[in-house]
């Protein structure tokens, strides 16, 4: 197995963690973390994607600490929307175009994962017209106010706790059906957890990423 790396400068202004992928499988994913991580934050849960893909976890642009890091201009209060990701979703439009350069990343091929915001983060990416990755894969997260009419077709694993604390079940089973009802392919999975994916959804996504044609 390739030890990831830590790539501290970019063109795309953004600092990274990667690991390149080994085989012929074929897919890239791209980790997004939620309000707070960093580049290391969701490497937890590479466990649960098929070994021998390549991972990209990016680190957020605004600084809220020493650490701590977000999508979107920590100064804006209420729930973001999809125009407050812009910034974000521009970031990541390079990051993807160097990726193209470096590890010869494949746009069909590409695969948006992210938590909480960064799931939040990952449809607002997907909708951009400059972007079409095979999938999504969101944990605990919600649909930002905004047409999300080009996700219609795109396949998206939701997990979600139904004990979630910071985005009710109730918000996530809405704008779950607010995707569906945009053509999305939706495959929404409820655990008894909170602000996570719980075991069951994980154990389920390798079994769905498997299934992608």
């Amino acid at each position: 197995m390739i030890e990831p790396r830590i790539v501290l400068t970019s063109r795309s202004g953004l600092i990274y963690r990667i690991r390149e992928g080994q085989g012929e499988y074929p897919y890239t994913v791209l980790m997004l973390h939620g309000l707070g991580g960093d580049e290391n934050s969701m490497w937890v849960l590479e466990h649960a994607l098929p070994s021998g893909m390549s991972i990209v976890a990016p680190r957020a642009l605004f600084p809220i600490g020493e650490r701590n890091f977000s999508w979107v201009d920590n100064t804006l209060r209420g729930w973001p929307t999809k125009e407050d990701f812009l910034p974000a979703v521009e970031a990541l439009k390079r990051l993807i175009n160097e990726l193209e350069n470096e590890i010869g990343l494949v746009q069909d091929d590409l695969m948006l994962m992210g938590f909480s915001q960064g799931a939040a983060l990952a449809f607002a990416t997907a909708d951009d017209p400059a972007i079409s990755p095979k999938a999504v894969i969101a944990a605990a997260t919600f649909l930002p106010v905004g047409d999300f009419t080009n996700l219609g077709g795109l396949p998206i694993f939701w997990g979600h706790g139904v004990r979630d604390e910071w985005i009710s079940i109730e918000r996530a089973r809405r704008d779950s059906q607010t995707l569906k009802d945009v053509g999305a392919q939706i495959h929404f999975c409820e655990t008894d957890v909170g602000h996570k994916m719980g075991v069951e959804c994980l154990n389920g996504l390798q079994e769905w990423i498997e299934r992608l044609e």
